[in-house]
């Protein structure tokens, strides 16, 4: 940490010294209450399959059934401390107090806070927009009501994270509006409104609370666009101008700073690239609203964080998986399981013309309609992707052959940083990783995240080197660990040569995240793409000096499928099939080779948070001198 960094915690200790000792909290009232200008567009009441699944999900929800981050549970009267996974209810105290990371007090607190988020309401409130059955307003109300008795600021586990609170004000934006007109909106919105003193506390305390220095990553965006939405949309408190204000100026420095240039998220996991677009792009709408927009600069780049997202993304859609997902969301106006881009892409193409592919049979249009009223999308048809591409400032490269066509080969190689800041909280140990889809299936994968805090074994395995594509030097990550959202020493990628050929693409790149070993070890790799053939050239190096050869290493290569593989393993020749498709691995004879499924820290894949199933793990050992080289392929002309 900075000295500024430390000085900050040592004030935020003090002020939670005094609030603790607070025995009364009591809000302002809010002045001058008044609609935005937001009107449902009757473009809504169209029928379509998207509209159908959401009024199908609200009706769940109607009778107490939930899915929220992949866990199916009822709740009769829902409990807002209770993780149903785990059956744990956090304690009720002050909330600053609260050790969340603790699952033996809390359980898994990211189940807690999931349904905290409210995104269920929003889907039942966007319900009865939709149908004008009140049953689904009344729902609303009644769980609102129960969230305030049961909430009492600022005590319990919904009162601990200042990203929580972000969220939750967006979702309370939307239900809002979406209820107007009802006796629940006045209940909860009018003069008198059950909900205006959380309103007003879940912003005061994002103000004096908000991440910074070596956690100001995404929980920083999501923080400041709650506050910069429900600033802007009620500006009813003394504050509310002063609110709005830092909440804008600190959205347009972080906007470029957590990004690279090439549009790709500077946390090195993709599923917060999304996580932090859907926030930059929700507070640019905003202002668009009150007609005083963010800045040209601010628009080039959620621009960017859209335009870079078709030229990662395979051809059938799938998104990448490199580095930590918990599959958050900043608003859900979209039924579960719809498609997490197409929304955006609508909205990115209305508002800011942005050149991404507009989604095919209406998917998306739901919530595109409902925040940006169809707005005119002027971009026309947009050229399809062509070829490989090196992304230079994160170290991601895409060696693709045939892109585009139905048996495209797309393999994504990291050769980057591990994460942002100081901690790089949300990188894996994944340096010269690849992951390789086929024909738009993903074959060769990153593993994912499935847990944060419950599985503390399982959480340092899906973030581990072992996890990961490429080779692990005596049993440890390239990078060290140090808690669950923490790296201490770094390893650093570099890559050595770049080059797009008219069929794939070949890069070399090395990192020293094993130079702290005796005898400094250096990993070197060369992948090629050449059409159906991918070939990967591993070098072991000793650059510890004076030494005429290295020191003897434990080596093992790795490889992980997705769960849609069938693996099967004789001496040096590895074959893999799948539904349509199939490919052999030609192995160095080197290494000793084995298949594992399903155990201690081999054969896991994650498809979602909260996740996992058994796969295979190809996994080649050697113990050895360096320097030391290794030659694999795969090809994909072979038919069994």
């Amino acid at each position: 940490m900075s000295l500024q960094e430390i000085a900050a915690r040592g004030e935020l200790a003090l002020k939670k010294k005094c609030w603790r000792r607070r025995t009364s909290w009591v809000a302002p009232k809010p002045n001058g209450i008044q609609k935005d200008i937001w009107k449902l567009s009757p473009l809504l009441q169209e029928a379509t399959e998207e509209r159908q699944a959401l009024l199908d999900e609200a009706d769940r929800y109607l009778t107490g059934k939930y899915t929220l981050l992949n866990i199916s549970f009822e709740e009769s009267k829902i409990d807002w401390h209770l993780d149903p996974q785990m059956g744990k209810r956090a304690p009720l105290q002050f909330g600053l107090d609260l050790d969340y990371r603790d699952p033996s007090s809390v359980g898994n607190v990211k189940n807690i806070w999931e349904k905290n988020r409210h995104h269920h309401l929003t889907i039942l409130a966007l319900a009865y927009a939709l149908t004008g059955n009140k049953q689904y307003a009344e729902a609303v109300e009644e769980q609102l009501l129960s969230w305030v008795e049961q909430n009492p600021f600022p005590i319990g586990v919904n009162w601990t994270s200042s990203l929580e609170f972000g969220v939750r004000l967006i979702s309370w934006v939307w239900i809002e509006r979406l209820l107007r007109g009802t006796s629940s909106h006045k209940h909860l919105f009018g003069e008198g409104g059950a909900l205006w003193s959380m309103i007003y506390w879940h912003q005061w305390l994002i103000t004096q609370h908000y991440s910074h220095g070596s956690s100001a990553n995404n929980h920083l965006i999501g923080e400041m666009a709650g506050l910069f939405i429900a600033a802007s949309v009620w500006p009813v408190f003394p504050e509310s101008a002063q609110w709005q204000s830092l909440a804008r100026k600190i959205l347009e420095r972080e906007v470029s700073q957590q990004t690279f240039p090439c549009g790709l998220n500077r946390e090195q996991a993709f599923s917060y690239q999304i996580f932090a677009l859907e926030f930059f792009l929700l507070a640019g709408l905003e202002a668009e609203w009150l007609k005083a927009p963010f800045s040209d600069n601010y628009q080039d780049w959620v621009r960017r964080m859209l335009e870079v997202i078709p030229l990662v993304v395979d051809v059938g859609g799938n998104l990448p998986q490199y580095g930590d997902g918990d599959d958050g969301m900043a608003l859900q106006l979209r039924p579960l399981g719809s498609s997490r881009l197409d929304w955006l892409f609508r909205l990115g193409r209305q508002w800011l013309n942005a050149h991404v592919p507009l989604p095919s049979n209406n998917s998306g249009v739901l919530a595109a309609t409902v925040i940006g009223s169809n707005a005119e999308d002027k971009v026309g048809e947009v050229k399809p992707v062509q070829g490989s591409i090196g992304f230079n400032d994160p170290g991601l490269f895409v060696l693709a052959s045939r892109r585009g066509e139905s048996d495209e080969v797309l393999c994504l190689a990291d050769a980057g940083l591990l994460g942002y800041l100081s901690i790089a909280a949300h990188g894996h140990a994944d340096a010269l990783s690849f992951t390789l889809n086929v024909g738009g299936v993903p074959i060769i994968v990153d593993p994912g995240t499935y847990v944060y805090h419950a599985d503390p074994q399982k959480r340092a395995y899906f973030r581990s080197t072992k996890a990961h594509n490429t080779v692990v030097v005596d049993g440890v990550d390239q990078s060290e660990p140090a808690g669950t959202f923490l790296w201490t020493r770094q390893a650093q990628a570099k890559v050595l040569s770049w080059q797009e050929t008219p069929d794939g693409g070949v890069l070399v790149a090395e990192h020293d995240g094993y130079t702290r070993l005796p005898n400094q070890v250096i990993h070197r790799r060369r992948l090629a793409l050449e059409g159906k053939r991918l070939e990967i050239i591993d070098e072991l190096l000793s650059v510890a000096p004076g030494l005429n050869q290295g020191g003897v290493h434990d080596f093992q290569w790795r490889l992980h499928f997705s769960p849609l593989c069938q693996v099967t393993l004789k001496e040096n020749f590895c074959q893999v099939s799948w539904q349509g498709g199939s490919l052999g691995i030609y192995l160095d004879n080197q290494l000793e080779w084995i298949l594992a499924h399903g155990e201690q820290e081999a054969g896991w894949y994650s498809r979602g948070f909260n996740l996992k199933e058994a796969t295979y793990t190809l996994s080649g050992s050697a113990r050895t001198t360096t320097p030391m080289s290794l030659k694999n392929y795969l090809d994909l002309s072979d038919e069994d």
